[in-house]
């Protein structure tokens, strides 16, 4: 399979997508109910409530049987990269291969680096660690959100940015696809439309109706090439300015040994 292969080209293909927050799937809504994926999620987004609205998302469209929620804690993910806990991540990884040796995907969906919290981006790392000796699957990146390079704080929700495009696939949903991502987004997943903020709750039913992926062949991206900000960082070091809390995750320090110690 070539790296520019749309992956819903290839029929009967077993897919896996990989999340690292219940709701992230979210964001490939439609494609959850066109192609009927099986779903891991890796961690439990900060609490039961955020899980408990997943699992009532993915039951809507008749996919909870087919996803498993490994529940690692969010708190212990961010832990990890602040102690260089290497150990964490692996067993993580282990966890993650042990799903994958049973459901054998002969393509693997995941997170997208962003820059925009570090326990999205980690998720890749640990889907490669987790995919070694397994042949070669494609892997394909999910857009979630990422901060704009602009004078004013700005954010894209679930878009590949301009310039990734040479590695971007769209599709457009169905009337009834969308119905159900938009019933979703206003009545089941009430907790991240209260983290999302202002600019998720805009997003328009156009915006809604078309989602992306991005294939993931290649380096792991810098934010700036990428065209985005690194967000997680700024928005760490302004929360430790303001004495909610004490350590700050960043790029350099933290994600990329932690990637160093699961991919090398």
């Amino acid at each position: 399979m070539s790296a520019k292969t749309d992956p819903f080209s290839v029929q009967g293909a077993r897919r896996v997508i990989v999340i690292g927050h219940p709701a992230h799937e979210l964001a490939i809504y439609g494609l959850l109910q066109r192609h009927r994926p099986h779903v891991v999620v890796i961690t439990d987004g900060g609490g039961e409530e955020r899980e408990r609205q997943s699992k009532e998302g993915l039951e809507r469209i008749g996919l909870l049987e087919r996803a498993t929620y490994l529940g690692y804690s969010e708190a212990s993910f961010y832990d990890g990269l602040l102690d260089r806990n290497d150990a964490l991540f692996a067993r993580v990884a282990a966890d993650l291969r042990a799903v994958l040796e049973r459901l054998q995907p002969d393509q693997v969906f995941c997170d997208a680096i962003e820059f925009y919290n570090p326990v999205h981006d980690i998720t890749r790392p640990i889907v490669l660690r987790a995919l070694e000796g397994l042949g070669e699957v494609p892997l394909y990146e999910i857009p979630l959100v990422y901060q704009k390079p602009a004078e004013t704080e700005s954010y894209e929700i679930q878009r590949v940015p301009e310039a990734c495009v040479d590695r971007r696939f769209q599709y457009r949903l169905t009337p009834e696809e969308l119905a159900h991502k938009t019933h979703a987004r206003d009545h089941i997943y009430l907790n991240l439309r209260e983290q999302a903020g202002p600019e998720f709750l805009v997003v328009t039913p156009e915006h809604l109706a078309l989602e992306e992926l991005a294939d993931a062949a290649g380096d792991f991206p810098e934010a700036a090439s990428s065209g985005r900000v690194l967000r997680y960082e700024w928005r760490a070091n302004v929360l430790k300015d303001e004495g909610a809390i004490e350590r700050t995750i960043t790029y350099r320090e933290h994600f990329l040994p932690a990637v160093a110690a699961l991919v090398g």
